[in-house]
This record gives structure tokens, C-alpha cells and sequence, in this order.
């Protein structure tokens, strides 16, 4: 959306840019959160900084939570639960900018942003619409080698040529599969829980970005901007017990890429039990002594279960074979991070 808002400020209309998007429309909840110094020049820039200012959340600290250190007599051994305290608080940008803090605001009201701006100047994004297949032939039309083919609801199936192409299409990108490019890094099982919901809680950190070690486990807790009512939203990562590291070097031989393979399916099943209650109860054991819940009656925002799997695409780009730059994978087109997720408002998935 952002480049397509670039170019079209730059001149280049509808007829010169096609941005597609599979969604009918704007996300609703969930997703990204967090918007970096860096990106909030960019979007002062350009002009569009005004609500993230007012309505977003500043992030300008992170405080660190640990298990209390616990010393018992001579010869004794520490026992029992040890709860948790703070042990550090920093500030959340370490260098000197033009915006020293985070900020944060749910993802769909920076596509509305973009997507506002960006009908003053064309048509906007042509949503409902997916990418099939793409392929670089140069015989048909060697000015035009990028042969894509799009299908709509509304349309069959069309196969249109263009000069470049730039995939921003995520984890499972058709992009990235098409052009052959391979994803390398690392390989886990690990499993977090992510929600968004208005809590009641005696935490003192809880309008801090926060990370907490517990010897129940680890959360992440995100201040987040107000809800429509008016209240504070908080995002919570909660990690899921179980989960075991796998690395790509130790699973080179078959028994042990069978292993691997059965580990991944059975954190693909732990996965599948995650919910909404069992997310809280996770994080009410990680935070102890203190407590948190779910503000009665106020509604889950969006929450998901995820399997993290930390690769990254071996290149960015595919030439054509004269050497020029004609196929660019940007974003989460980058990262293979499979998850499920379920928005509690409009009750997709």
C-alpha cells in the first residue's frame, strides 16, 4: 500500500500500477501492532502522522520482570514458587530520534490511513483479488517479461504482463514460490498465544512494554491504544509450555528429520488446543503473585495461537536474463511464521 501511495503521488496512476489484495477489506483486528521510530518519519513525511500521534499508544519504556532470587538457609535448597520482580527498566528506543519512543495502533487503521490518502491520488487497491502464479517470460514480450496470472469473484481468471512485480503477499507467499526462492534459518516448535482485550490487574507494569520471566514461563505484554469505548487495550504473548527448539543442523539425517517432523506435529496439536482461557490461565501463572484477567463485560479483540518458524528468504530478487531487476519480495514475503487465528468480533478466521 505504501509504495503504491508513493507512486502514485510520483504520477504514476491506475493504468501504470496494479496493487492487488486478497482481503475484501481492511483488517478489522489483530495482526501488527508496532509502528518504529524510523517508519513514523517515513509516514510524518509523507503526512500522514496526525492519528497515530493522538490515538496511538507512545511506547517510551520497557521494564524487565524476573524470578525473585530466593536465598535459603545454610545447606537448604531454595523451594516452592519464588514469584517474580522487576529488575531493569530501559528506555525503548536506545538512539537518539526524531521520535525517541515506540508507537502503537492496530494495523487496520494504518491501511485506512494509507488507503485514504491513497484514493485522493487513484483508484485505491483492487481487494478480493489473488495471485495465481507468476512467471518471467521474455518471448512474449521482453519489455514486459513478468507474466502474472490474478483471479477475482467477480472475473475469471486473467493473465496480465507487466515491467516489475514486488510480492508483499506474507508467510505462504505465491511470489516467493513461484520464483524458486527458498527460505533458510531456523526451525522451532515453539508456541505463543497473542490476544487483545481489555484487562483488570494489579501488575504495575502493565502500561509499559514489559517482558516477563516467571518459573511458570515468559509473557510479553504490549500496551496498546484505547478501544471504542474507551478503554486501554493489552496485547499479551504468552508463551505455551512444551516447546522444544529444533535447529536445521540437527535434523540433517533422516532418523532425526523424522523426529523433527514428529515434534512439529505435535506442537502443530498443542497448538490446536490453545484458547482463549487457557492463554489467560497461562498468563495468570506467569505473572504471580500479581493478577490478571479479562475486564467483565468488555469483549476479546482478536487473539491467535502460533508455531514460530524464524527463515528468511535466501534472495530478494529475480533477474531477467539480461540481469535486471524484475521480481522484489518485501515484507512477511520475507518469514515463513505459520499460525491460525481467529477474530472474536466478526468471528472469521
Amino acid at each position: 500500500m505504501l509504495l503504491k501511495l508513493l507512486l502514485s503521488r510520483f504520477g504514476l496512476g491506475d493504468k501504470s500500477v496494479l496493487c492487488i489484495e486478497s482481503r475484501d477489506t481492511i483488517l478489522r483486528a489483530g495482526q501488527a501492532d508496532g509502528i518504529q521510530p524510523r517508519t513514523m518519519e517515513v509516514l510524518k513525511s509523507l503526512g500522514l502522522m496526525h492519528e497515530i500521534s493522538t490515538d496511538g499508544c507512545p511506547v517510551w519504556e520497557v521494564a524487565f520482570w524476573n524470578p525473585v532470587q530466593q536465598k535459603g538457609g545454610e545447606g537448604e535448597p531454595n523451594t516452592g514458587p519464588r514469584g517474580i520482580e522487576r529488575t531493569a527498566i530501559v528506555d525503548d528506543v536506545a538512539l537518539a530520534a526524531r521520535y525517541p519512543h515506540e508507537a502503537t495502533t492496530h494495523q487496520g487503521k494504518v491501511e485506512r490511513i494509507l488507503e485514504d490518502d491513497l484514493l485522493r491520488y487513484s483508484g485505491g487497491i483492487r481487494r478480493s483479488t489473488t495471485l495465481l502464479k507468476v512467471q518471467i517470460d521474455e518471448k512474449g514480450d521482453p519489455a514486459f517479461p513478468v507474466v502474472a496470472e490474478i483471479e477475482s469473484p467477480t472475473s475469471r481468471r486473467r493473465t496480465i504482463r507487466s515491467k516489475y512485480l514486488v510480492g508483499a503477499d506474507g508467510a505462504h507467499s505465491t511470489v516467493r514460490r513461484c520464483m524458486g526462492l527458498k527460505l533458510e534459518g531456523e526451525m522451532t516448535d515453539h508456541i505463543w498465544g497473542v490476544i487483545d482485550l481489555v484487562v483488570d490487574t494489579d501488575f504495575p507494569d502493565v502500561r509499559r512494554r514489559t517482558a516477563v520471566h516467571s518459573d511458570a514461563g515468559a509473557i510479553m505484554i504490549i500496551p496498546r491504544e484505547r478501544s471504542m469505548t474507551g478503554d486501554f487495550i493489552t496485547r499479551l504473548y504468552v508463551q505455551v509450555p512444551g516447546d522444544v527448539k529444533v535447529d536445521e543442523a540437527d535434523i540433517a539425517g533422516t532418523t532425526k528429520l523424522q523426529e523433527f517432523k514428529k515434534g512439529y506435529d505435535d506442537a502443530r496439536a498443542r497448538r490446536e488446543q490453545v484458547t482463549v482461557e487457557s492463554i489467560m490461565k497461562q498468563a495468570q501463572e506467569a505473572i504471580r503473585p500479581y493478577y490478571i484477567k479479562q475486564r467483565e463485560g468488555t469483549k476479546v479483540e482478536w487473539w491467535t495461537a502460533y508455531q514460530i518458524g524464524q527463515r528468511v528468504s535466501d534472495r530478494f530478487l529475480v533477474r531477467d536474463a539480461h540481469g535486471k531487476h524484475r521480481v522484489f519480495i518485501v515484507g512477511d514475503g520475507t518469514f515463513q511464521r505459520p499460525f491460525r487465528t481467529e477474530n472474536v468480533l466478526t468471528d472469521s478466521t
